[in-house]
């Protein structure tokens, strides 16, 4: 952490302020959160859930009781799993269809990881606003927790949920808060509506040059921290694999549904190959999808559709699941899917 600091102080990083390791800018007064480390045995499990879609019809048999049914998938799955980490890949609800309610249903969301003591992330889908509810909105219902790590992004990025989360090596261990073992990216690729019309569905280009001038500042100060990429529309390089993924099978997982990719390409993939840092790219949007293959250097990868809403029928739900081991993070990296009734399936091990 001092290091970070001198660093800043001498002008090596933009002028920001920092936030229990995370870098934020002046602008915005992020809660202060304490650092998150690995384990003191070197490991570190993050369980993911997507496309939960709560909050749909108000007043009906069918709406409630799916989000009873996520929130069941939720609780099973970390009582299973007993991550380190939670992180949501957006669409947690249905905010078009909503009235101002979305602080009520972030609450009833946020049951399973609140009750069980996690510490959490997310990152927006096109679902998480409408006429009556706005990302603004449901990040202050977010960020009242302690357990929350998410994040307003820097002034001028386009769209809420652009930011990362530093995660160091075991408390204890020597300059175990001065480098990052890991970094985990949260990109916000927008879309939906609101009152004021369309939202553009692709990660901007200004949150695009952001990113490169973070990781190049990270690269000189810190040289390449492995790195995890978490966002909810699958950018066009999901297409090619998608449409050809019976001819690979080492690229486990469900393929049942179309690729709906970002909007327009700006160079975000590219810069994210580019990087040297990012080992793998997380996403939702399309629920029949859960699949996982190698894309030159980094793993892309569907996660599991986890919620019952969404108007989506006929598939189990799931998480997917990384588990990470501090002593080979440049290495082959193990995910699979957890499914509602408990069964792991999809077992991935990338190779890049």
């Amino acid at each position: 952490m001092k290091s970070i600091l001198l660093l800043a102080l001498l002008g090596l990083l933009t002028p920001q302020l920092i936030y229990g390791g995370i870098i934020k800018t002046e602008q915005h007064r992020n809660p202060v959160r304490s650092p998150v480390h690995f384990n003191s045995n070197g490991t570190f499990k993050i369980v993911t859930f997507t496309d939960l879609h709560y909050g749909e019809g108000a007043g009906s048999d069918w709406g409630p009781a799916n989000d009873i049914k996520s929130t069941k998938v939720m609780f099973d799955i970390l009582d299973w799993e007993k991550p380190d980490f939670v992180v949501f890949t957006g669409d947690l609800m249905s905010a078009e269809v909503m009235y101002p309610n979305g602080t009520e249903t972030m609450d009833q969301l946020l049951e399973p990881v609140v009750k069980g003591n996690y510490k959490w992330a997310s990152t927006y889908g096109n679902h998480d606003i409408g006429n009556n509810v706005s990302r603004e909105v449901i990040l202050s219902a977010e960020q009242k927790y302690d357990g929350s790590y998410t994040q307003q992004g820097e002034e001028g990025l386009i769209g809420n949920t652009n930011y990362y989360i530093p995660i160091y090596p075991p408390t204890g261990t020597n300059g175990s808060e001065e480098k990052p073992a890991l970094i985990l990216w949260f990109f916000d690729s927008r879309g939906g509506r609101n009152s004021s019309g369309g939202i553009s569905a692709y990660v901007h280009e200004t949150v695009v040059d952001w990113f490169k001038l973070t990781a190049q500042q990270m690269n000189e100060t810190w040289g390449p921290v492995p790195s995890l990429a978490f966002f909810h529309y699958p950018t066009d390089e999901y297409k090619p694999i998608h449409d050809t993924i019976a001819d690979h099978p080492e690229c486990p997982g469900q393929h049942d549904d179309i690729v709906t990719p970002q909007e327009r390409d700006t160079g975000f993939m590219e810069a994210l190959v580019a990087s040297g840092m990012i080992k793998a790219a997380f996403v939702g949007h399309n629920h029949g999808n859960g699949w996982c293959c190698n894309y030159k250097t980094l793993a892309l990868c569907y996660n599991r559709q986890s919620g019952h809403g969404g108007g989506w029928v006929g598939w189990t739900r799931g998480s997917r699941v990384l588990t990470l081991n501090i002593d080979d993070l440049w290495g082959p990296a193990l995910n699979y899917i957890r499914l509602e009734n408990g069964t792991i399936v999809d077992q991935f091990v990338s190779q890049v």
